[in-house]
């Protein structure tokens, strides 16, 4: 699954969203509705390190892990 920011407001998923708000759409929902077919949604793209807790490269392989 993947985050999308809508930007239009309307009804995605069988429910009503607002523009700007953050959702998960598998890739068959987001297919139709991303571009280049669609402009109700538009991909999320993940700050740097955000999935890591902020360690770098160098850190995350010289922690110790009790």
């Amino acid at each position: 699954m993947q985050k999308f920011k809508v930007r239009t407001g309307c009804e995605i998923a069988g429910q009503w969203r607002a523009s700007g708000e953050i959702i998960s759409l598998t890739a068959d929902q987001a297919r139709e509705l991303a571009p280049p077919f669609g402009n109700v949604v538009s991909p999320v793209k993940q700050e740097r390190g955000a999935d890591h807790a902020g360690f770098g490269g160098t850190k995350r392989r010289k922690r110790q892990v009790p």
